[in-house]
């Protein structure tokens, strides 16, 4: 499920998403005689029936809209940021939610006519799946491409047992713009290097690709090069390569879930692009 969100000054409403209701309950066990698990509790939806997840006792719930709100508060306290639209996915009955700030005021440009937005995706789930994280991505223009920013800039990570209102979320969120620099500093010099048969390899291996994947991308790969080494290699910058990779995991994804697997896999692989040759 996917719904797109803008009020007139083109920032979320809050009270039009379709937040599952939850509750947090005892746990029994046994056919005939139940018995009380002291030690843990049940993450549950009563509307429609669903059992999230069951948790220790410490576990510290986190409503997707106290998040949403939380993360706001501190994006709207940051003038820099400026404004932005939002997109909120939500998965498992509402048990994991994915929600985009797109800041379409602050481009970058990598190359003549080539911008990039920046973005930060916060997620939560009640079904224990993802902590709560909030990340930098960005937003490509040329083709609608989500792109995936590298471990090493904003990734703020949590488990439900820490306070939500003791999280220093301010300040992974006021460097969100610097990050997001740095990160488009390096999509630059991605558009002067050459794509390695290593570095290929090596990411590919990473991605975890079936054959329908492969071919797709090779097919893709063949529509972008600049033509082939003497061995047949294809020659390509990375910032092309790149971003072969992220459409397809922004319009090959079957669900939410994949996307956010596919995405983890592509930061880890990001580390393969080496520096060859100009």
């Amino acid at each position: 499920m996917q719904m797109e969100l803008f009020d007139d000054q083109e920032k979320s409403i809050l009270a039009a998403a379709p937040f599952p209701q939850v509750s947090e309950v005892p746990v029994s066990w046994g056919e005939i005689n139940l018995q009380r698990a002291d030690k843990y509790k049940a993450i549950v939806n009563p509307e429609i029936g669903k059992v999230y997840s069951i948790v220790s006792k410490d576990y510290k719930l986190i409503r997707h809209e106290d998040a949403v709100q939380r993360i706001e508060s501190t994006i709207d306290e940051n003038l820099e940021l400026g404004k932005y639209k939002t997109v909120t996915e939500f998965y498992n009955d509402g048990g994991r939610m994915c929600r985009t700030y797109r800041f379409y005021k602050k481009s970058v440009e990598i190359k003549k006519g080539d911008k990039v937005n920046p973005e930060l995706h916060l997620f939560n789930s009640y079904d224990i799946t993802w902590p709560f994280i909030v990340l930098i991505g960005a937003f490509r223009f040329v083709c609608a491409n989500g792109l995936v920013v590298g471990e090493k800039y904003l990734h703020f990570r949590k488990r439900h047992v820490f306070d939500f209102e003791q999280m220093d979320i301010k300040k992974q969120v006021s460097t969100a713009l610097n990050r997001f620099n740095l990160q488009t500093n390096q999509w630059k010099r991605w558009t002067e290097l050459k794509l390695t048969e290593k570095s290929y390899s090596n990411v590919m291996r990473t991605m975890k690709f079936g054959k329908k994947a492969k071919k797709e991308i090779k097919e893709r790969t063949a529509r972008k090069v600049e033509g082939y080494t003497d061995n047949g290699f294809p020659i390509i910058n990375l910032w092309i390569f790149f971003n072969i990779l992220t459409w397809y995991i922004t319009h090959h994804a079957v669900s939410l879930n994949h996307r956010v697997e596919m995405e983890k896999r592509l930061r880890a692989a990001m580390r393969h692009f080496k520096r060859t040759k100009r």
